[in-house]
């Protein structure tokens, strides 16, 4: 596998294990034993990322969907 492609591997990872992580908050709350283990396995990535020195791609859809879900939690509990 090149580096650029593994490089774009890791990334999709990550903003799918972010996605995931946000509907679960939504669904679950962020107390719920479901949550707490997708956010510790978003961790682990954004870990490899950090120490590889890759950082997350906000173009990739998941991203977006997730920022998405994380502004309509934002405005929903502030306005």
């Amino acid at each position: 596998m090149k580096k650029v492609e593994m490089i774009k591997t890791i990334q999709l990872a990550e903003a799918k294990a972010w996605l995931r992580l946000k509907e679960s908050q939504v669904k679950n709350g962020k107390l719920n034993s479901t949550t707490r283990d997708l956010k510790e396995r978003w961790m682990t990535l954004k870990c490899l990322m950090g120490s590889l020195d890759i950082e997350s791609d906000v173009e990739l859809e998941e991203s977006k969907i997730a920022l998405n879900i994380m502004l309509g939690n934002f405005r929903s509990t502030v306005f």
